[in-house]
């Protein structure tokens, strides 16, 4: 019989310390990187939901709970419908009754994924000055991984310099982020991006060519489901050169809540981003924001007036961040940025938002992976602890609510989250999704309620 046999809720477990984590903590005990690992890979399951669960009890416990049906729905949502967070908790303990959190631990470890819970000494040092640090990442590859070593000071290595952009880059822009990625992999510098498809992948292969030094990949789903699957070959050398890491479980999908998510920790983890292409909303402008709100410095390479792919970055550069035209450039603001740099970089992105006037911030074994890796996920899937008690329900009421939280002055982020109580998630994606139909703007970072839709109205 499976260990959840005896998982009635009735045995004792003893409490562990708490872990700190910037401005958070969870609860740890011995022996419960399994049960970790088991909750992360519950359907639903997403980031401020399982730390939630681990603020006061360890994971073993809420395990034990889960199985026993005693979880109180309280836990999952503070705003959410009791009568949806009850229907949540009966999908999980069906769920977790057939499963062994040993033998999902032994299953990643027999295909090559490494699981680090936050206090673990294989946890990266970067992401524990986190504010919102995940309480699990999962990480596949033959590199070894920056800064995850006990001890380990961002000084013990040459640098990290997030690439991103758009996905449908131009010929210009592959080439330039595919030229950066090998030059600055040839002089020891880390290269960090998200494995997407477009600028992304080009600077990877740029690094994979130089092969000095391995680079570190961030992605939105499991660290063993290649998505896009356009990137399936590009993927494979990159685990092998280097290192895939995510806080998704593992076999989880790359659903769209989890991209924003995951684009705080390309920010978290790198020194300095460079944005080779991008319009002007997107994922590589999540990143803008996240790093803004760590205090990492911004650059942007200058593309042509004319073409829609550099409406982004030429927008930062009118805003005043740096102009990367080749690797010296890049060397020289990685220098000033490292030497800047205070020796904590303990602002969360939605605490350093507050922070700097003009800045705001804004990507399982227990359910295998559909075929191909192309997904059209659910947007009502994963951060769900305050969407489902909003009037109107789904996409249109978060958008809704999210909306009414804009003032009729630029909106930062952090403000967003804090009036609507919405997930980081669900908020990132509903902006998104306002920006795109011309109900708000992006402006220096923050949110800007329109009066009348773009492409709505008369001019």
């Amino acid at each position: 019989m499976s260990r959840n046999a005896r998982a009635d809720g009735a045995h004792r477990v003893e409490e562990g310390p708490r872990y700190a984590s910037g401005t958070g903590s969870i609860c740890r005990a011995d022996g419960d990187v399994a049960y970790v690992v088991a909750l992360c890979g519950l359907p639903g399951m997403g980031h401020a939901t399982l730390r939630r669960l681990l603020e006061a009890h360890p994971a073993q416990r809420r395990w034990a709970q889960v199985c026993a049906g005693t979880l109180a729905p309280a836990v999952l949502s503070r705003r959410g419908r009791v009568a949806d967070a009850k229907a949540r908790l009966e999908r999980w303990r069906e769920m977790a009754l057939d499963v062994d959190p040993d033998d999902v631990l032994r299953r990643a470890a027999a295909r090559g994924i490494a699981s680090h819970v936050l206090g673990d000494a294989t946890y990266p040092t970067v992401l524990t000055r986190e504010s919102d640090a995940p309480v699990v990442c999962f990480t596949s590859g033959g590199g070894v991984l920056a800064c995850s070593t006990p001890g380990a000071r961002d000084g013990d290595d040459l640098g990290r310099v997030a690439i991103v952009g758009t996905r449908s880059a131009t010929h210009y822009g592959a080439e330039v982020a595919a030229e950066l990625g090998a030059r600055l992999g040839d002089r020891g510098i880390c290269i960090v991006s998200g494995l997407a498809a477009g600028i992304d992948a080009a600077a990877h292969e740029g690094a994979l060519a130089s092969g000095a030094t391995p680079p570190l990949a961030v992605v939105g789903g499991g660290v063993d489901v290649v998505y896009p699957a356009c990137n399936r070959r590009l993927w494979t050398r990159v685990s092998a050169a280097g290192t895939i890491l995510s806080e998704a479980p593992p076999g989880g999908r790359p659903e769209p809540w989890r991209f924003p998510l995951r684009n705080r920790l390309v920010a978290a983890f790198s020194d300095l981003v460079v944005v080779v292409e991008a319009h002007r909303t997107g994922g590589a402008m999540h990143t803008v924001d996240a790093a803004l709100a760590r205090g990492v410095v911004v650059a942007a390479v200058p593309g042509s007036v004319r073409s829609p792919a550099s409406e982004g970055t030429n927008a930062l550069i009118a805003d005043g961040s740096a102009v990367v035209r080749d690797v010296d450039d890049v060397m020289a603001l990685l220098a000033l940025a490292r030497a800047s740099r205070p020796p904590t970089r303990d602002l969360g992105w939605l605490k350093g938002a507050a922070q700097r006037e003009g800045s705001a911030t804004q990507g399982s074994l227990l359910a295998p992976p559909a075929a191909g890796g192309d997904l059209a996920a659910d947007p009502r899937s994963g951060e769900q602890e305050a969407a489902d008690g909003w009037t109107g329900g789904g996409t249109k009421g978060l958008d809704v609510v999210v909306l009414a939280a804009l003032d009729e002055r630029a909106t930062s982020l952090e403000t967003i989250v804090r009036r609507t109580g919405l997930g980081l998630g669900n908020a990132a994606v509903a902006l998104e999704r306002l920006v795109e139909s011309g109900r708000i703007r992006r402006h220096a970072g923050a949110y800007e309620r329109l009066a009348r839709p773009i492409g709505l109205g008369s001019r």
